[in-house]
């Protein structure tokens, strides 16, 4: 299809999506239809919108500028307040707070990225994201009796469990009808992917599980599509024991339950795509963490929840980053990790021991000299790779020291902010100008 064929659906499809939210806005005032359902009509409709794309575009080009201009017509709709009384009241009238449309659109673009060639992979957690999430809520605020809290409200254990039963069959039938799995892979997997996309969607708070239940069950399909029965039963009883395990910890860690399988999921999926050793980093900075937490505490809200989505927010833009450009970044997250690790112990140690902060390098550059030397040769790209690590320690060292207030309020945020500029540039420099 032409450039201006293309441009032409994009805009087609950008305007279908405004014209939803009005049709949905229209028929709320005639017939005074709740808050959270409008959400969800906007959400299924989009979804299934989002199940088209492969048959629509026969490019990535096209959806990647879909999914730019959708992200800036939301916002606009969110905050300029003359849009945001019509329009935007469709989506943000609940009262929660929620960012779940963007998300979704993040979701959509990464996941129509990287499943060429493979519908499976794109389908399948489109599909879970959109059916799943949405008879999920809907039932929950209908029938939940029996509720668990999560950061800034509650879930309920009706609407997990409706979950779990939608996604398992619909996983079912399209591994049946979209891979070559044998019956017995299929059942396995379609319960695995059920109970683990719904312990997901449950530890998901402000919309992300929009973003995070078609990721993770994108990257654990990928890892396991081809996997025996048997295999797959091993990865289901190794996830469970994991979550068993930080959760039994919970008290000891002083962690929440929520955030303590919200760690392990983490953990789980870093093991599920990659290597072991790429999960050697994050649970040092997760250590580092929750030492420099309580030493030094934060002015936010939920920092461990806010240290989770911010490593699983690098992890995937290194991810899509590395594969969009052909060049493996699994080095620059495991840089990214022992830059973030450096800095919290430098909060954990304080003004009175700032010496720390040196010694400190010298585990995590010996544990970050492991982990690359492990990586699969073509990670190696970079070349010379300690120039800029004695860089980034450098930068990090210093700011910690210097100003060690920065880190207080929003800490998860500004600390990967602050370690971000070197592993860009080493990017950029050896891997795209080179």
């Amino acid at each position: 299809m032409s450039v201006a064929g293309n441009l032409a659906l994009i805009a087609l499809s950008v305007g279908s999506l405004v014209g939803i939210m009005a049709l949905v806005l229209l028929a709320s005032r005639r017939c005074h239809i709740e808050p959270e359902l409008q959400r969800k009509i906007v959400h299924v409709a989009t979804g299934a919108y989002a199940l088209t794309l492969p048959i629509t575009f026969g490019d990535r080009w096209p959806v990647m500028v879909l999914v730019a201009v959708s992200i800036l017509v939301m916002l606009l709709i969110r905050t300029a307040p003359s849009v945001a009384g019509g329009l935007g009241s469709v989506l943000h009238s609940v009262e929660r707070r929620s960012f779940g449309e963007i998300y979704l659109s993040l979701a959509v673009g990464f996941l129509f990225f990287r499943s060429a060639g493979a519908p499976i992979l794109y389908v399948l957690p489109i599909t879970v994201v959109t059916l799943s999430d949405a008879a999920a809520a809907l039932v929950g605020t209908a029938y939940g009796r029996r509720h668990f809290a999560v950061e800034g409200g509650s879930k309920s254990l009706e609407g997990a469990a409706t979950f779990f039963v939608v996604t398992w069959l619909a996983a079912m039938i399209l591994l049946l009808l979209m891979s070559g799995a044998p019956r017995g892979t299929v059942v396995v997997l379609g319960f695995l992917i059920a109970a683990f996309g719904a312990l997901v969607e449950a530890q998901s708070w402000q919309g992300l599980d929009n973003l995070f239940v078609p990721v993770s069950i994108h990257l654990l399909l990928g890892g396991n599509l081809d996997a025996q029965p048997l295999s797959l039963a091993v990865v289901a009883v190794g996830f469970l024991a994991l979550v068993a395990a930080l959760v039994a910890f919970a008290r000891v860690l002083r962690l929440t339950r929520h955030a303590a399988r919200g760690f392990a999921i983490l953990i789980f999926v870093i093991l599920s795509y990659s290597a072991p050793q790429n999960a050697l980093l994050p649970v040092t900075a997760i250590g580092a963490h929750l030492t420099a937490r309580l030493r030094r505490p934060c002015f936010s809200a939920y920092p461990d929840l806010d240290l989770l989505a911010m490593i699983a927010g690098v992890g995937l833009f290194w991810l899509f980053v590395g594969e969009y450009f052909g060049r493996s970044a699994i080095d620059l997250f495991a840089l990214t990790l022992a830059t973030a690790t450096v800095i919290l112990v430098g909060l954990a140690a304080g003004t009175s021991a700032r010496w720390l902060v040196p010694v400190a390098m010298v585990p995590v550059c010996a544990v970050l000299s492991a982990v690359v030397a492990l990586n699969a040769p073509q990670s190696s790209w970079h070349g010379s790779f300690w120039p800029w690590v004695i860089a980034e320690l450098a930068v990090a060292g210093i700011l910690v020291l210097w100003r060690p207030g920065f880190f207080d309020r929003w800490r998860s945020p500004r600390v990967f902010l602050a370690t971000m500029p070197v592993p860009v540039a080493l990017f950029v420099f050896k891997g795209l100008l080179a």
